[in-house]
């Protein structure tokens, strides 16, 4: 099956930049959430650069509109959700005492496309330090490109109890 069978046209797509370690987790469901100290502000799906000397793309997510709160919340919910440890996450987000969780709902993995053969294929690639739009009609032929892709492994996470407890946690 290909990405383009479950992709959104309707969402935006970003490509983002995950350490290897935390590509893995979300490919074992270990990960569930992201922690960002500012980021886009809306549901999205996202292709996955995979950073470090062996990078490349390797995962599709899609993920929910982020919870924006104060650093003793979104430490909490890590905490809760994930085993996370508190003071981590917490002493992440002290700085501005905000910050972002990142609901990843579904995920995708498939055999890695080195980053090396990217910048060789699509001379506008560039890993992102945050983000970028891959809807922007000049990253077309990229997302193009990556929506043919067939995936192998493919798993969705039931987020109603999750935000149930989020809720708790943030009321």
């Amino acid at each position: 099956m290909d990405i383009e069978e479950i992709y959104t046209p309707l969402n935006r797509t970003l490509l983002i930049s995950l350490h290897p370690e935390y590509v893995s987790a979300i490919m074992n469901q270990t990960k569930i959430i992201e922690y960002r100290k500012r980021f886009f502000k809306d549901a999205f799906q996202a292709f996955v650069c995979t950073t470090g000397p062996n990078g490349g793309i390797e995962l599709f997510i899609d993920c929910d509109a982020p919870v924006i709160s104060n650093a003793n919340n979104l430490a909490t919910s890590g905490s809760l959700l994930q085993n996370d440890d508190y003071t981590e996450i917490h002493d992440y987000f002290n700085d501005n005492n905000s910050g972002f969780i990142i609901p990843i709902k579904s995920a995708v993995s498939f055999p890695k496309i080195p980053r090396k053969r990217l910048l060789n294929e699509f001379s506008n690639f560039v890993v992102p330090q945050s983000y970028l739009f891959l809807d922007d009609p000049k990253k077309a032929d990229l997302l193009k490109f990556l929506l043919s892709i067939s995936y192998k492994d493919h798993w969705t996470l039931n987020w109603e109890d999750k935000y149930d407890s989020i809720s708790q946690i943030i009321q």
